[in-house]
């Protein structure tokens, strides 16, 4: 036979202060944290945080290197990455024949660098950004031509390249780096 369930009231404590106490105590460390002069809030597009060697980007084809495997496809887990079928001009005899090129959605891409990874020729890399802004979402899905191509990152021309370190003291600090790569 079941438990019957039992119905107990739990007496409150402290009045009506204390169901508000929570929120008062939040917007206090964030008025705290509002007029702090070394908060860390950063200020984009005119400070970007400069990146580490090895970022997880934006991925590019260099179609020279592709020997068209299609192991990027398969591996995407995704689905960003798919092959399709284009018309190829062989150099050496001079027929046109079909073959299968990768192109990748972004809309789907999760960055996760398995194409870039298992592709045996090199031939897809990660460059070092991935805040580009796209007017629609048709255009996040590249063609053959789009993905050999670098996305424009307007923001490096714009900002100043700061980084985030911790201190014992004050936490983490904003610091700027110059463009030799060294702290202000």
């Amino acid at each position: 036979m079941p438990a019957k369930p039992v119905n107990k009231q739990v007496p409150s404590k402290g009045g009506i202060f204390s169901k508000f106490k929570g929120n008062i105590e939040a917007i206090a460390i964030g008025v705290k944290f509002f007029f702090n002069p070394q908060r860390f809030t950063l200020i984009y597009p005119k400070e970007y945080i400069k990146l580490k060697e090895g970022y997880r980007g934006f991925i590019v084809l260099r179609k020279d290197k592709c020997i068209n495997c299609g192991s990027c496809a398969r591996i995407c887990p995704a689905a960003a990455m798919r092959l399709i079928r284009l018309p190829f001009t062989d150099p050496k005899t001079g027929k046109t024949r079909m073959k299968l090129w990768p192109v990748i959605n972004y809309n789907r891409c999760i960055f996760c660098g398995y194409c870039v990874d298992v592709c045996p020729t090199e031939a897809l890399y990660h460059v070092p950004y991935h805040d580009v802004v796209y007017e629609t979402m048709d255009i996040m899905d590249l063609d053959l031509e789009m993905f050999q191509k670098e996305p424009e990152w307007d923001t490096e021309k714009l900002g100043l390249p700061v980084k985030y370190v911790v201190d014992e003291k004050m936490g983490l600090i904003k610091v700027k780096i110059k463009e030799e790569g060294e702290k202000q």
